[in-house]
């Protein structure tokens, strides 16, 4: 059998290395960080996870195409998540979050830009409190 003729494939076989691929490298701090921009809850309450993006991408003063280069990703990709690909990745964690019963990732990404989550219900909070509570009892914690 020829080996030199394979099938044609779908998709890319292989994106490695390309400059998109990257993570971005932590930029110096020259001087005091600028404080994080916080979308009103009433505007909250009735966008998507896209509408978020876009919120946060017109407080930047940058077109898509800048943010894209400074994330280090494609442009034709960045366009795409602003579009809808980002409200995909959004809901699957989500879901994801409500199938392990834990925001685990929600906690990483609030930590990776310097906030605190607060659980609006004072009930969970305190349950969660109880279970850590009963864990350090055990000896597990």
């Amino acid at each position: 059998m020829d080996l030199s003729v394979q099938p044609t494939e779908w998709k890319v076989k292989a994106s490695a290395g390309k400059h998109w691929q990257s993570l971005p490298s932590e930029a110096p701090q020259l001087g005091p960080e600028s404080p994080l921009a916080v979308i009103e809850i009433a505007v909250l309450m009735r966008v998507t996870f896209s509408g978020a993006l876009n919120e946060a991408s017109k407080h930047s003063g940058k077109e898509d195409w800048q943010i894209a280069d400074e994330i280090h990703i494609s442009h034709g990709y960045m366009s795409r998540f602003m579009r809808g690909v980002g409200q995909q990745w959004a809901r699957r964690l989500v879901a994801f979050m409500r199938a392990t019963r834990s925001i685990a990732p929600l906690q990483w990404i609030a930590h990776q830009v310097g906030c605190d989550l607060v659980i609006r219900s004072s009930r969970e909070a305190r349950i969660r409190e109880l279970e850590s509570a009963l864990l350090e009892a055990k000896g597990l914690a």
